[in-house]
């Protein structure tokens, strides 16, 4: 059943998940104890907001489905992603990477930028101190100077949380669930009722016009 949708004129799905939530809050007054959603709402914001107002997030990052795959199946990665960033020792107490030859990857600087919402991010910047004449160089980066890598702190510290939480049973379970729950309302709306295209514009006639979509889902599903 379609207890609540929302339409946006968005690219991208990292800045639809918050407004989405805030007129769920406002419609019940509350908001879910927990949200389960795909890679494509996976970003430092999202998770940083569904902390902040205590719900349970089974978020997937963008990496998480290789990394299950390669965890499950125990398959190495290739030799490509061995130079991968994730792929790198990070020191934590240190603050620093070690490159695949060996040598520490210092931090340079910290720069922020801001999201197209105007969320501010923290990035760490960390650059090799000598590529010159290394035999592994053409496999590790392109660059034109010494190799460089970034690191924001506080989204892999949501990223750690979200791995943990998914590979739990209840995080299976979960997702597993929403691919059964949610993709065939879709499925449904979109193919085997003819909705392909809305025949309204403008972004409140067309909120108009799939709520009529879903009310009509929803009456079919009740008397099915």
């Amino acid at each position: 059943f379609v207890i609540h949708y929302s339409l946006h004129q968005q690219t991208t799905d990292y800045h639809t998940l918050k407004p989405h939530l805030q007129t769920y809050q406002y419609l019940y007054e509350s908001m879910p104890d927990r949200v389960v959603a795909d890679a494509g709402y996976g970003s430092e914001e999202n998770y940083e907001y569904l902390e902040d107002n205590n719900v349970e997030a089974y978020v997937k990052y963008n990496t998480f489905d290789k990394e299950h795959k390669n965890y499950k199946t125990k398959k190495k990665a290739s030799g490509k992603d061995d130079f991968h960033r994730d792929s790198l020792h990070y020191n934590e107490k240190g603050d620093y990477y070690v490159c695949p030859m060996g040598q520490r990857m210092e931090k340079q600087n910290d720069k922020k930028q801001r999201t197209k919402s105007g969320y501010l991010q923290y990035t760490s910047v960390y650059q090799a101190q000598n590529c010159n004449g290394c035999p592994l160089r053409s496999l590790c980066h392109k660059s034109a100077n010494h190799r460089t890598i970034q690191r924001n702190h506080k989204l892999e510290r949501h990223k750690e949380i979200a791995r943990q939480r998914l590979n739990t049973e209840l995080g299976e379970q979960k997702r597993i669930q929403r691919t059964a729950d949610v993709e065939p309302v879709f499925a449904h709306i979109k193919s085997n009722r003819n909705f392909e295209r809305f025949t309204h514009k403008g972004i409140q006639k067309a909120e108009l016009e799939f709520g009529l979509h879903a009310l009509a889902h929803n009456l079919k599903k009740k008397v099915a």
